[in-house]
């Protein structure tokens, strides 16, 4: 296995910390959502971070896979919501419902590369079995 390349992030604090990434500078304001107690104010949370990191995985995997097949393509997007789940006696789950579009495909070569997405998409396999995926 060759390393492609890695990256590093910090967290300080919880859901009110921040989270600061070391390869772009940026920084992120935690701020615990209002359903749990929280205050409305600006920042994301854990659950969006997620989110965001499989979305844009998975739509580079398919791009990757898309352009690898010499199929041509307008655009991919994924639109990815995350539920947080409550599991009785055991806690927190999540669960991912998955809204992809690749633009200028029919909608079989759209619905195969999505599966073939998320078989070669590696948050998809590192989660596999203990996220429940909804692809609507």
């Amino acid at each position: 296995m060759k390393e492609m390349l890695h990256r590093k992030v910090t967290a300080i604090g919880g859901r009110d910390g921040i989270v600061k990434d070391t390869e772009s500078g940026l920084t992120y304001d935690l701020r615990k959502p209002v359903e749990m107690g929280g205050q409305d104010q600006p920042g994301t949370d854990p659950e969006e971070l997620f989110a965001a990191g499989y979305a844009s995985c998975l739509a580079s995997s398919i791009e990757y896979l898309l352009s690898a097949n010499k199929i041509s393509f307008e655009e991919v997007s994924v639109e990815t919501t995350n539920h947080l789940m409550m599991v009785p006696d055991q806690g927190f789950q999540f669960k991912l419902t998955v809204k992809t579009q690749i633009k200028g495909v029919s909608k079989e070569v759209e619905k195969d590369f999505t599966k073939k997405g998320q078989a070669f998409c590696p948050f998809s396999r590192s989660i596999q079995g203990n996220v429940i995926i909804e692809n609507v």
